[in-house]
């Protein structure tokens, strides 16, 4: 029916006009997330929701100083997805003082950017993974 060729242009053309806005990196992250899944006993542990409603857990085992596993969840769309998955590749492997330089602005450059009214994704990543790292920083002073 005409009509659904209608309806199936415009969805088309929104679809375009979305996929845009975002990089290649972006949408593979958000489609094909790494990481994603809880951890049991976890080293190190952080929760936190932001002022969007997205809540982000990331999960901590570490080795050596090193990060040798991560993993995370989100009730967050796929642009959340995006930026913690792409936290805990930026991580992986890392040693844990030199993962505080990831950050809002090092989640961005790795993703090649994202419109503004998504960058908050990144801020949330970058903040539930820190906390995750002061959790575990607490945890290993406590032994």
């Amino acid at each position: 029916m005409e009509e659904d060729k209608i309806k199936r242009d415009m969805i088309d053309l929104l679809m375009k006009k979305i996929s845009g806005c975002f990089s290649d990196k972006v949408w593979d992250y958000g489609d094909n997330p790494r990481n994603y899944g809880v951890m049991n006993k976890p080293d190190g542990y952080g929760k936190v929701t932001g002022p969007c409603g997205d809540t982000v857990e990331i999960f901590l085992r570490i080795r050596n100083d090193k990060i040798e596993d991560i993993s995370y969840t989100t009730d967050g769309c796929m642009t959340s997805h995006a930026a913690v998955s792409a936290t805990t590749v930026m991580a992986k492997g890392r040693l844990v003082r030199d993962c505080i330089k990831i950050n809002q602005i090092s989640i961005l450059e790795h993703l090649g950017g994202m419109p503004e009214e998504s960058e908050h994704c990144a801020l949330l990543a970058a903040t539930t993974f820190h906390k995750s790292l002061r959790n575990y920083a607490v945890k290993k002073k406590l032994r």
